[in-house]
């Protein structure tokens, strides 16, 4: 061969295998693991973690995302980037310790809480560095000042936002989130009107998180400044889906209720919780309700330690 072919040929060959390499914005193998596994508002964890290769993979490729991919990425594409990292982790976070069963008396056994430190001390990587689950949520999903992230951020459980079946992408961001906010405040678990007794009913999310509810309700500039409770009535009574506000009588002001707050559901939004009780059943280490094991660290995981963000016992 002629060997001033060889040259071109080599950056030609160079040039293919990069571009085979650059990260996939649209999330396929997230999706196609999502299909397969979410079932309603619940996901198959036992299947799941016969089968974790696909996820391991997709964790890879989101950790093999180089600086320069990361910073060419559209603001949508890093906001479906972030959403779909979170959930994806919690997912692998959960695979690595289930069965769950914990002795935390203040939650279920099952609980994604009987993880030690699982927010804190969990560590991912995506393109070269290291973040907590905490840090994707509250430093950089909070802060791009969407209030509906609370209603796509899966938190493992029932109480919590529940499971899609397919990625967030940049392509449909909006729409995604505009339909993730429909689906939790339809939701009679998230929010339940009371006409007699004149109150609502609504998600220890509302507790949480009320200030980043405060711009959608329309009243934060107020003086003096609304308390957490206008904020919450003040941002349903703007987003509440008609077949919601239909419980309100005519005549009735939604910002004239008192709230209430729900406890949170800690129990693990598991479709196949009742298969592990019965396949546990007769277990005796599975009646002493074994510890959960220590924090593991996966192949992606790097050394930081951030604060945790704090959800009172009872809630």
């Amino acid at each position: 061969m002629n060997c001033r072919f060889l040259v071109p040929l080599c950056f030609a060959l160079l040039a293919g295998s990069s571009a085979s390499a650059a990260f996939d914005n649209k999330h396929q193998i997230w999706t196609h693991e999502l299909k397969h596994y979410v079932d309603g508002d619940l996901i198959h964890y036992a299947r799941w973690q016969k089968k974790p290769g696909a996820l391991d993979k997709y964790l890879k490729e989101l950790a093999d995302i180089t600086p320069e991919e990361l910073e060419d990425m559209t603001h949508d594409q890093r906001k479906a980037l972030w959403m779909n990292a979170y959930n994806a982790f919690t997912v692998k976070l959960v695979l690595d310790h289930y069965p769950i069963i914990g002795k935390n008396p203040y939650y279920p056994t099952d609980s994604f809480r009987q993880i030690p430190d699982a927010w804190e001390k969990y560590q991912v990587t995506v393109a070269g560095k290291q973040y907590t689950l905490d840090t994707i949520e509250h430093d950089i999903l909070r802060a791009l000042r969407y209030p509906e992230v609370h209603f796509a951020v899966v938190c493992a459980a029932k109480g919590c936002a529940a499971p899609r079946k397919r990625a967030f992408v940049s392509t449909t961001w909006e729409a995604d989130l505009a339909a993730c906010k429909e689906k939790f405040l339809s939701d009679k678990k998230n929010i339940l009107i009371d006409p007699k007794q004149k109150t609502i009913t609504v998600s220890q999310i509302f507790k949480w998180f009320p200030l980043d509810f405060s711009k959608a309700s329309g009243i934060s500039g107020k003086k003096p400044p609304p308390t957490d409770d206008q904020i919450v009535l003040a941002y349903l009574s703007k987003n509440l889906p008609a077949s919601v506000k239909n419980d309100i009588p005519v005549g009735d002001r939604l910002i004239d209720y008192s709230v209430i707050y729900k406890p949170n559901d800690w129990s693990l939004n598991d479709a196949d919780a009742n298969e592990m009780k019965a396949r546990n059943s007769s277990s005796a280490e599975y009646k002493r309700g074994t510890p959960v094991p220590p924090l593991k660290t996966s192949s992606i995981s790097g050394g930081l330690k951030i604060r945790a963000p704090f959800r009172g016992l009872s809630s």
